[in-house]
């Protein structure tokens, strides 16, 4: 048994420190969550080639087997084969012709030379709809990363409630300990001693509550992060970030990269207009072909030739189609351009009131120093009453029970500060920077 729990000790005195450093760069490579998005990047990165594929020329290869006794098809069929004869065109034969077996191989290219600029209008409409995503997946990646840094946090929390666990378990050992020497030389009653040892085993049982705490923190850290910290652990709380509120609100609307994504979503919509009008327009294109004629042989060349020009079509829908079309990303542009002015106001709103909370966390923190000093010092007093007799145990245990309050209320408030911190980086769309 004993060999065990120094195994135990060491164990926690060897743990790696986990810093929020690792854990930003574990979640950004990690987290489901993210890869999942960044996936879907992925799609968008295709779709972009495929609209970007469509200035090429397209090639394509038949191979056609037909068989035929109408008259004309019979006579230009033996003259793409190359083998027509005098006797072909006997009145006889012209008019009522032996069936003929065809095999034509063609290979095709075609080139669009002009289609009203709507290939490189799609082009450009998918090029920004994949920066659009990912400036959307950067944004992403700011809300998981608070939320790790937030979990973080937490188990910043829980290490920092078994500290102030151990200390409240030491004080109340100390009680304990004066109690049981002032009872013994009659200077104090048994109830002191026993109220002390009642004591004592509610600050265990609060230490044993806390250790439980920060394991299922942990595991809550690496379950965002998707990695297993069990053999690491995160220290203790000890101080709270400095932020400035004009740095925040200056940089807030430059680096929210949702705001970003508006910005390219609206030249998607320009794009997808300038697209649809050219189906109004005229469109040009090239094209060229090479024509294999076998009678019996699949990819046979008894006789061979070659086509090649330029087409031009112009076609126009008189329910105006198109044009009906092209002006729904007009609206839908506006009205992005209406959002993109309320995502500003709500952004400069967010960040005044992220800063709002951590001033208000802040005053907190300096709040709950001075009580856990003020506490301190009123233990220190009361012990020294008791110890000389001018004291009761339980005023001094009334006084220890503020200052354990004292010591967690200090903790959580800069829990609350840090994570008041946190916030404001998020709404200003600095935390991946500030972070990492």
């Amino acid at each position: 048994m004993r060999w065990m729990l120094l195994l135990l000790m060491t164990a926690g005195v060897f743990a790696k420190e986990l810093s929020l450093e690792k854990v930003i760069e574990d979640t950004l490579r990690n987290n489901l969550e993210i890869k999942a998005l960044r996936h879907e990047i992925k799609a968008y990165e295709r779709e972009y080639m495929s609209a970007r594929a469509n200035l090429f020329p397209t090639l394509k290869l038949e191979e056609t087997f037909t068989r035929t006794d109408i008259p004309a098809y019979v006579l230009f069929t033996k003259l793409n084969q190359e083998r027509i004869t005098p006797a072909d065109f006997a009145p006889s034969t012209l008019n009522d012709p032996d069936p003929v077996n065809n095999f034509e191989t063609k290979l095709s290219v075609e080139l669009p030379l002009w289609v009203g600029g709507k290939i490189r209008a799609f082009k450009e409409a998918a090029l920004y709809r994949k920066k659009a995503e990912e400036r959307k997946l950067s944004r992403k990646e700011e809300e998981v990363l608070f939320k790790a840094y937030e979990a973080y946090l937490g188990a910043s929390l829980a290490s920092s409630a078994i500290e102030v666990a151990r200390k409240n378990v030491e004080d109340a050992r100390e009680h304990l300990r004066i109690a049981r020497k002032l009872h013994s030389v009659g200077m104090a009653l048994l109830s002191d001693v026993l109220r002390a040892e009642v004591f004592l085993k509610k600050a265990e049982e609060k230490l044993t509550e806390a250790q439980n705490r920060y394991k299922v923190a942990l595991k809550a850290v690496g379950l965002i992060a998707n990695e297993d910290y069990e053999s690491y652990s995160v220290p203790a709380l000890k101080e709270c970030p400095s932020v400035s509120l004009d740095e925040l609100k200056e940089k807030a609307l430059s680096s929210r990269s949702d705001l970003k994504a508006i910005e390219d979503f609206l030249k998607v919509f320009r794009e997808s207009y300038r697209a649809h009008v050219a189906d109004n327009l005229p469109q040009l294109a090239a094209f060229a072909s090479y024509n294999l004629y076998d009678e019996n042989t699949p990819f046979g060349s008894d006789g061979s030739g070659y086509m090649f020009g330029l087409s031009l079509s112009w076609k126009f829908n008189t329910g105006l189609a198109s044009i009906h079309r092209a002006r729904s990303f007009k609206d839908r542009e506006r009205a992005l351009l209406k959002r993109r002015e309320l995502l500003k106001k709500a952004i400069l709103f967010g960040v005044e009131k992220a800063y709002s909370e951590y001033e208000t966390a802040l005053s907190s923190v300096i709040s709950a120093e001075t009580r856990l000093k003020t506490a301190k010092e009123v233990v220190r007093i009361l012990n020294v009453r008791y110890e000389s007799g001018l004291a009761r145990m339980v005023d001094l245990l009334d006084a220890q029970t503020q200052l354990e309050n004292a010591r967690f209320d200090h903790v959580e408030a800069l829990y609350r500060c840090n994570l008041s911190f946190g916030r404001a980086l998020l709404e200003a769309g600095l935390i991946k920077e500030v972070l990492r």
